[in-house]
């Protein structure tokens, strides 16, 4: 795909793994790549459970190339084996988030079940 040094500087080298494993052969679709982070937040019904909201990082997020729709990729390090990867599809009604978690070991990329968002 790329050498990371044709990356950003905010990208990790399990970050750019993930691009090379996951978006080799799509690449030319990215109209964003960047940076997320987790933020809490407590209804205002005062229910026990808390939920997360998705913050975009704009210092670390940089502009591709402008297409038709949009394909942007953000990324959330939580260690040195595992990466949260949220991606937002612009769709003709709007868009679609999904956010996973990915575990790397021993040269593969490893996908939960579970969407995160």
């Amino acid at each position: 795909m790329g050498d990371a040094k044709n990356f950003p500087g905010f990208l990790s080298d399990l970050m750019v793994k993930w691009l090379d494993f996951f978006e080799r052969d799509t690449v030319d679709k990215i109209t964003y790549l960047g940076l997320f982070t987790w933020k809490d937040t407590v209804s205002k019904k005062k229910t026990i459970k808390s939920k997360k909201k998705v913050v975009l990082d704009a210092n670390n997020k940089i502009f591709i190339r402008t297409l038709p729709s949009e394909y942007n990729i953000y990324f959330n390090e939580i260690s040195e084996s595992c990466l949260q990867v949220l991606i937002i599809q612009s769709l003709e009604i709007g868009a679609k988030r999904t956010v996973f978690e990915y575990y790397y070991s021993e040269e593969t990329f490893s996908k939960e079940r579970k969407e995160l968002m």
